[in-house]
């Protein structure tokens, strides 16, 4: 393949550019080439391949830099030109390896190109010699979730290229029914998780379906739920804790409840206006012992804090609170 290739200029307008990966770049990706381009021209040409008849070409590698050259207005761009002919799956690697040692790949282009490899490679070869060239571990598991990231539909390829869905809920989403994953498109899209977040929420959906014998969707369709999701005077992040209470609240009723109750005691006794004392339950509320967590820079604060200890001690109200 080496030594057939050649180097041509070719006119934009005989370049098909019909390529995902150009919908997938983050736009601040695209905003340093789209720069590098006006300062100092075309570093790394792309590949093409010609397709039958010689007068069209396809891309190999490079869709990002030839869309930007086009919006750019050039006319044509020198191009590393691969035999008519060529191999899919030499294609294949030479898209892998020109981007590897440059840019490296977004999560659902590392999944998009685990799985093309799965086509011409098997699954085990895949992951121990090409898995590293992807940025990943050479993990038969971790290929595996790859694969099923692979499988999904728009809209969650964009959220895995920007970085905001996760390789372990993609697998997880993967598993449940269509109509089950629309449900949760909305709180995917509009709220903004950590991998655990995603971790954590995807199992209490599925944990309370199971136990009030409803699916996904039927408890993703909760009115409060649905409320928290979508409260305009909330900030993305109050909308986020909103949705995990109401969670929390719902998978762990005589908890959450326990704990209510017991900030506002702790409240009530006047703890909150002496953040140097803090007063906290059994674990789980389950066991006799209390935690008093004490604060201070010398005696004298010392002092004072243990005699306010005293006199909360002395309130009926702290009887009530720590009566088991």
């Amino acid at each position: 393949m080496t030594a057939a290739l050649r180097w041509l200029e070719i006119p934009l307008a005989q370049i098909d550019l019909d390529d995902l990966a150009l919908e997938l770049a983050a736009v601040s990706d695209l905003d340093r080439l789209r720069d590098s381009l006006l300062e100092v021209g075309l570093l790394n040409p792309p590949w093409l391949r010609p397709q039958s008849g010689g007068q069209r070409f396809s891309v190999v590698t490079g869709a990002r830099r030839l869309k930007l050259a086009a919006d750019l207005g050039w006319p044509k761009i020198m191009a590393r030109l691969l035999p008519e002919g060529t191999a899919d799956f030499s294609c294949l690697l030479v898209h892998l390896f020109d981007n590897a040692f440059s840019r490296g790949f977004n999560l659902w282009e590392q999944a998009t190109l685990a799985a093309r490899l799965c086509e011409h490679r098997d699954q085990a070869a895949v992951a121990t010699k090409y898995l590293p060239y992807l940025g990943l571990p050479p993990s038969p598991a971790h290929l595996t979730r790859l694969l099923k990231l692979a499988a999904l539909k728009p809209p969650w390829p964009r959220l895995a290229a920007q970085g905001r869905l996760a390789l372990t809920a993609a697998a997880v989403l993967a598993g449940w029914d269509r109509v089950d994953r629309d449900a949760a498109w909305p709180f995917f899209e509009g709220l903004r998780l950590s991998q655990s977040k995603q971790e954590e929420f995807l199992e209490q959906i599925a944990l309370l379906a199971r136990r009030e014998g409803l699916t996904p969707a039927g408890i993703l369709a909760d009115a409060e739920l649905r409320r928290a999701l979508t409260d305009s005077d909330r900030s993305p992040q109050e909308r986020t804790e909103a949705v995990r209470r109401h969670l929390y609240r719902w998978f762990y009723p005589r908890l959450s409840a326990a704990q209510e109750a017991f900030a506002r005691a702790v409240q009530k006794l006047g703890f909150k206006r002496t953040p140097r004392l803090q007063l906290q339950p059994p674990a789980a509320f389950e066991g006799p012992d209390f935690h008093l967590q004490i604060k201070f820079r010398d005696a004298p604060e010392l002092q004072q804090l243990l005699a306010e200890i005293t006199r909360l001690a002395q309130k009926p109200d702290f009887a009530d609170l720590t009566r088991n």
